[in-house]
């Protein structure tokens, strides 16, 4: 890593008090600098920011956060300072970023027991043709929109299309396609607008795709790539739930691959 440093970043964040008490000081210098000189925009920036940032970093819930800055818009309407109709444009105002907010915290609770789901029914599969069409599977039901690639890598460091549902798998030609390019760099792309030539799309339908490599124990395995029939359709999120598919079924190819070769070996050391 440069400059010696892992690239983890804070992923568990303690909610402290004392951010909620800064952001109530920041709510009552705000609004009294508003009211003083009767600067409407300036108090609906404020109250915006402060609801934002009391349910980003305080620790009161999302419900009494919501009272807190609904109340303090009363208050200044009650006192005369604004209008109604200006307060009333106000409430339409938290009403949209109240609803942006919860949108993002319910995709966010789905993702999780989402991909728990996923990984249990990979692991409850008893051989590779399991694995595989379970793998397969779960992306489509989580993608069901996407055409859904499951490439793996054989011993020669080919690429295939594994057999899955009763449809015969392929071998992929050195094209310098997508799949080839992602295989080789260990890196994941996002192409928004497919070129057929340059991108060799798996579904030549395909007018947008995302690519991600599945790999175990620093070893490559293959490549997880979604296609779609509209430019544009993934984004760098996408790319990221992607990655983290990829590395439940690069992990369960990994065990499994390693409890076949601890059996063979037990095999050959017992011919009884």
């Amino acid at each position: 890593m440069k400059d010696g440093k892992s690239g983890m970043y804070p992923v568990f964040r303690p909610r402290r008090f004392w951010t909620s008490v800064l952001w109530l000081v920041f709510l009552a210098a705000g609004s009294a600098f508003s009211c003083v000189f009767g600067i409407f925009a300036f108090f609906t920036a404020v109250l915006v920011s402060v609801f934002i940032g009391l349910n980003e970093f305080g620790r009161w819930s999302y419900k009494t956060n919501l009272v807190i800055c609904a109340g303090t818009s009363v208050v200044v309407a009650v006192a005369g300072v604004f209008t109604w109709m200006e307060i009333a444009s106000l409430f339409v105002l938290f009403f949209a970023v109240s609803a942006y907010l919860l949108y993002f915290r319910d995709r966010a609770s789905r993702l999780i027991p989402s991909l728990e789901a996923f990984a249990a029914s990979l692991a409850k599969a008893p051989d590779f043709d399991s694995i595989i069409e379970s793998a397969w599977r779960g992306i489509q039901e989580m993608a069901p929109e996407a055409a859904v690639f499951i490439v793996l890598a054989d011993i020669e460091g080919c690429l295939y299309v594994p057999d899955h549902f009763d449809v015969p798998g392929r071998a992929l030609k050195r094209n310098g396609g997508t799949p080839w390019k992602v295989f080789a760099s260990g890196r994941p792309m996002n192409v928004i607008r497919v070129s057929t030539g340059r991108d060799q799309p798996l579904d030549r339908d395909a007018l947008s795709l995302i690519s991600v490599p599945i790999t175990a124990r620093g070893e490559k395995l293959g490549v997880l790539q979604l296609e779609a029939g509209t430019a544009g359709a993934f984004s760098e999120e996408d790319v990221a739930k992607l990655s983290l598919a990829a590395m439940i079924i690069g992990h369960e190819l990994y065990m499994f691959e390693s409890s076949e070769a601890v059996v063979r070996e037990a095999d050959e050391d017992d011919p009884d």
